[in-house]
């Protein structure tokens, strides 16, 4: 599935349909050059799940969980990580697709061959600056994924 975001506007309301399909358990697995959109995605996504604290880049502690209700969601900023062995400690493969998280993985490509098999990829490029457009791939989701 492939979507053009032609605003921010545009993104907001992506980040909403895709919150509202998310049931729990969930890992979504972001990609694209610096200033694609994945920060800014993840921080709508996360204030369209009610978050309502300041959300934060994790790109020098690496994780920063976020709680709501009765779910946790955990936002990963692997930027300055190489391989999955740096993030071992933070005890990701006993929390992934447990009914109570959701995982937003930015630079998740660093450690792709040790995701889930039910992950969601979702790819961010910059089609134009000028106009602020941006195309989004998504891979890996459910026929009953609805955008």
């Amino acid at each position: 599935m492939v979507l053009k975001v032609r605003s921010l506007k545009e993104l907001r309301k992506f980040a909403k349909s895709i919150a509202k399909t998310l049931k729990g358990g969930e890992i979504l697995a972001l990609s694209g050059e610096l200033g694609a959109g994945k920060t800014t995605f993840t921080k709508l996504l996360l204030k369209e799940l009610g978050i309502k604290s300041r959300i934060v880049s994790p790109t020098f502690v690496l994780m920063v969980p976020y709680v709501h209700r009765s779910k946790t969601y955990y936002h990963l900023d692997l930027y300055r990580t190489n391989s999955l062995k740096e993030v071992q400690g933070l005890g990701l493969e006993e929390l992934w697709g447990k009914k109570n998280t959701l995982f937003v993985i930015e630079w998740a490509e660093r450690i792709k061959k040790h995701l889930p098999k039910k992950t969601i990829f979702l790819k961010f490029e910059v089609v134009s600056v000028k106009t602020d457009e941006r195309k989004i791939t998504i891979k890996n989701v459910k026929k009953n994924f609805k955008i």
